[in-house]
């Protein structure tokens, strides 16, 4: 009897140990990052990140930054586009953005945000994509841009978290 009893209450442990592991445990990201050289010594780096695992939501978060050396450096404007997007059969996305952003919505499965950030070093969008039940995965893809001088553009170059 005391076995039993045992076998119970450590069966019991282990069941609420994995129920903590899966609700509180935060789950791991998908990310990609990329940076590029511009002539005068500037960097540019675009950033793509969403959730790893989700039930009905999922956060994501996107960025365009500019840099001098090491520094931040201030360009005429910064711009980040992120495209959104939930893959499968018959899916659609609902997606929240911050405040200062566009969303605009090219599919019922994909949408864009977007920010032209002036007189700033960075421009960064972010909120949360509600997949549909039936969506395999999500993927964001990050594009970024600016203007750093009247003579010195950066055109538009983009990296995928999640599979493209």
């Amino acid at each position: 009897m005391r076995t039993l009893s045992r076998l119970a209450s450590g069966g019991a442990a282990a069941m609420a140990a994995g129920a903590l592991l899966f609700t509180a445990a935060p789950a791991h990201a998908t990310s990609a990052s990329n940076t590029w050289g511009i002539p005068g010594n500037h960097k540019m780096q675009v950033n793509a990140w969403h959730c790893g695992a989700y039930v009905s939501a999922c956060d994501w978060k996107a960025s365009t930054k500019l840099f001098k050396g090491k520094a931040h450096e201030k360009g005429q404007w910064v711009q980040n586009r992120a495209v959104l997007a939930a893959h499968g059969i018959s899916v659609s996305i609902k997606i929240s953005k911050n405040p200062e952003a566009t969303l605009k919505m090219t599919s019922k499965s994909q949408g864009e945000v977007r920010w032209k950030n002036t007189k700033a070093w960075i421009s960064d969008t972010y909120g949360q994509m509600k997949p549909s039940k039936l969506t395999v995965y999500v993927s964001t893809k990050s594009c970024g841009s600016a203007q750093i001088t009247s003579k010195i553009k950066f055109t538009e170059k983009c990296v995928t978290a999640g599979a493209a």
